[in-house]
């Protein structure tokens, strides 16, 4: 099997991606990545309830982007930011994308809100982009959003 740069960019992608989750295998296409269980995810994004509502992260992605070497991504999260109860990270990730890690982000109780603005780069298509979040008290929760991307960044 020859491997372009491409192919060597995406396997690597999401040999990283998989490690950093805690999967035990390196998969052989981005499809047949999935999140890990130990993730929580809302029951109903429209209804959120209990821990739900302070720790499943909204995001705002254009429904399409006609560039895919600048596509916005905005995240907001309403979590107490106390010292012993604080959101420790958060990581965007693109699994269907040949680069699946898009970018992590830490903070300490004195960051104040968590609340995160930028542009990254995908490929053509309908892509998820999820943020996973870490909590100090409750663990790992994800949000998502679903967007279309009509020329490939890539």
């Amino acid at each position: 099997m020859k491997l372009n740069r491409r192919g060597f960019i995406h396997r690597v992608s999401l040999g990283v991606f998989t490690v950093a989750l805690g999967s035990s295998a390196i998969p052989r296409l981005a499809h047949a990545v999935a999140l890990p269980n130990d993730i929580q995810r809302a029951k109903d994004k429209k209804n959120l309830a209990g821990l739900e509502k302070e720790h499943t992260p909204i995001l705002k992605v254009p429904l399409v982007a006609e560039d895919g070497r600048v596509v916005p991504v905005e995240m907001t999260l309403d979590h107490p930011m106390e010292n012993d109860h604080y959101i420790e990270s958060v990581t965007f990730v693109v699994i269907d994308d040949p680069i699946a890690s898009k970018c992590m982000y830490n903070f300490t109780p004195q960051s104040g809100k968590p609340f995160l603005k930028f542009q990254t780069r995908m490929d053509a298509g309908t892509k998820t982009v999820s943020a996973i979040i870490q909590c100090s008290k409750h663990g790992r929760w994800v949000g998502d959003a679903v967007m279309r991307i009509v020329g490939g960044g890539c």
